[in-house]
């Protein structure tokens, strides 16, 4: 099983009772699982169970569901208007500006335009799905059912993509280690020499405690030994890999590994004490951070 992206889409067309029935599910990255909708008025009750569904097929991301009913509709079809609010509205709103043109006189218009009317929350009435609500409500989860389906599968081909190219970039990572490993030595002998003629110079007409400066050039050796932040890092890539073999939701399991990559490839570029060995440090934290961005995408 590959690691799944964030990213997917997913789409049902279907009909019941001679009305067409049009399910879209889309999904983009984020920290959590987040779900908005955006359903008929007359199907509002099953929001809860419908997004119940998507919560049990799919993990972490911003997801969008959309329910679309009517022939070939953009949107829901309006078939009629709610006559009972709009007598209401208009019965009101009479009262309440005869009222307020006593008051205050013809400071206040009493004119009604249709904007005024449209504004009403639910005047129009849309497509009727139907009275059997029961078979509607199974209609409306199976072909939902079938839409994250289709997110699942795109969710899954994007994470093989993303798979392969974090491990090519995890390679990188190694070969530039094994540039980093090649260089220590030679930094070991080069600060050796150099701290000899260091102490050389400064005490060169005074005396040497030699049990005192070995116990400093133990001190500064292990100041800038970096053997351990290597031996880690490449651990650190050992771990990613197996993640990404694992696969399934590893996102936040991948963001903690790349944590403690950046960590140990701030630590080489401080100890390192060698121009050619920082240059590499900033190169390994180059790569981790375009892992960091193509990582966000993983559930």
């Amino acid at each position: 099983m590959s690691i799944i992206s964030m990213t997917g889409f997913g789409k049902s067309e279907s009909t019941l009772n001679g009305t067409t029935c049009v399910i879209e599910v889309r999904s983009v990255n984020s920290r959590f699982l987040e779900i908005s909708s955006k359903i008929p008025k007359n199907f509002a009750y099953l929001e809860n169970d419908l997004k119940a569904i998507i919560k049990d097929k799919l993990v972490r991301g911003s997801v969008n569901l959309s329910i679309t009913l009517g022939e070939g509709a953009v949107g829901n079809i309006p078939v009629c208007y709610n006559k009972t609010a709009v007598s209401k509205f208009v019965e009101i709103t009479k009262d309440m500006l005869n009222e307020m043109q006593a008051k205050y006189g013809n400071l206040i218009e009493h004119e009604i335009k249709l904007e005024h009317i449209l504004a009403i929350p639910e005047v129009l009435q849309f497509t009727d799905a139907g009275a059997d609500n029961e078979a509607w409500a199974a209609h409306l989860k199976n072909e939902l059912s079938k839409a994250l389906d289709g997110v699942i599968a795109m969710r899954e081909k994007e994470g093989a993509n993303l798979a392969t190219d974090l491990t090519k970039r995890v390679a990188h990572l190694e070969d530039v280690l094994a540039k980093i490993e090649v260089l220590d030595p030679q930094r070991i002998e080069t600060w050796k020499i150099k701290f000899k003629e260091r102490v050389d110079a400064l005490m060169k007409d005074s005396e040497i405690d030699d049990v005192r400066l070995l116990q400093e050039a133990c001190i500064m050796a292990d100041k800038l030994d970096i053997h351990e932040e290597i031996t880690r890092f490449h651990s650190h890539n050992k771990l990613f890999l197996d993640a990404l073999k694992k696969g399934g939701a590893q996102g936040k399991n991948l963001g903690f590994i790349l944590q403690e990559m950046g960590r140990e490839a701030n630590t080489l570029g401080t100890k390192c004490q060698s121009a050619e060995i920082a240059a590499l440090a900033i190169e390994l934290k180059n790569e981790i951070e375009c892992i960091r961005e193509q990582s966000l995408n993983i559930a």
